[in-house]
């Protein structure tokens, strides 16, 4: 087990996959682009967490979500209604689904630089 800060952690060999889970990690460019190199093509990467509501419901229940948040760690980023964004960029067919009524998600895909390894 690793246990460092995800933007300076020295990461050696290539990995079939990662997890996210409740993380800060995916807000974090400087984090993503220190783990993403270490995937190997085709790996799978899931993700989950807590979001906004991007429903009507979200005009009365955001604002009181962010004050929720308030009560975390002070270097916590507040989530928005897709949080996943950043990872999407680097991973291939980002599926994300919501949960708990929106407030929650579980997105999963796979890294590709390019062709599909044969299976």
């Amino acid at each position: 087990m690793i246990q460092a800060d995800a933007r300076t952690v020295h990461l050696t060999g290539k990995f079939d996959g990662l997890l996210l889970f409740a993380t800060d990690v995916i807000f974090l460019e400087d984090a993503l682009e220190n783990i993403f190199p270490h995937l190997r093509d085709g790996a799978r990467v899931v993700l989950f967490g807590a979001k906004t509501l991007s429903n009507r419901l979200g005009k009365i229940w955001n604002p009181v979500l962010r004050m929720l948040f308030n009560f975390t760690f002070s270097t916590t980023p507040k989530p928005d209604n897709e949080p996943w964004r950043m990872v999407a960029k680097r991973v291939e067919n980002l599926d994300v689904e919501e949960y708990f009524m929106g407030l929650m998600f579980l997105a999963s895909g796979f890294v590709s630089r390019g062709e599909r390894p044969s299976k």
